[in-house]
């Protein structure tokens, strides 16, 4: 997803953020001072299921990073659209998203089929739409939404006995 600068509406709020880190490492830097730990990081690559993650340090702190294949992710997105589990609503970007999609240009190898985007074309709002769709139903999606809700928490500051309690 191209977001140059973090959405500050969005601090605020409990939405999870699901963020390509794909082109700048640097940005989770950016976002996780921000956002806190509702920020999942997304490396999207040649390869991956998006099971597996790792953890970023930021901020004396770590963030979970999940690598998924390009191809697959887009194949994920696709089966979802076609078995009714994810439906695309109308609207101006919607329209968008879906024409990015429906222009990716495709080509079978041994590996299976490969995703490209035309030369001068974008697809940065299809990705997404299939980002959020992954994220929507990953089997870590309820850890991932405790743990922003705990960091939300406002915590008691547990002040020192007095001296005046002691006799």
């Amino acid at each position: 997803m191209a977001v140059h600068a973090p959405a500050r509406w969005l601090v605020g709020c409990d939405a999870l953020i699901v963020a390509d880190l794909s082109n700048d490492a640097s940005y989770a830097e950016v976002l996780y001072e921000t956002f806190g730990p509702r920020v999942i990081g997304l490396q999207i690559s040649r390869y991956g299921d998006g099971m597996n993650f790792e953890r970023r340090p930021v901020k004396h702190r770590a963030m979970l990073v999940y690598t998924i294949g390009r191809s697959y992710l887009l194949d994920l997105f696709h089966a979802q659209l076609q078995s009714d589990q994810v439906r695309i609503v109308d609207g101006p970007n919607s329209r968008r998203a879906y024409e990015q999609l429906v222009a990716l240009e495709t080509e079978m190898r041994d590996s299976g089929i490969v995703y490209s985007c035309p030369p001068g074309q974008h697809d940065d709002l299809g990705i997404s739409c299939a980002m959020l769709a992954w994220a929507a139903q990953h089997p870590h999606r309820d850890v991932w939404v405790g743990t922003a809700h705990a960091a939300r928490k406002v915590r008691k500051v547990r002040q020192a006995p007095s001296s005046l309690a002691w006799t």
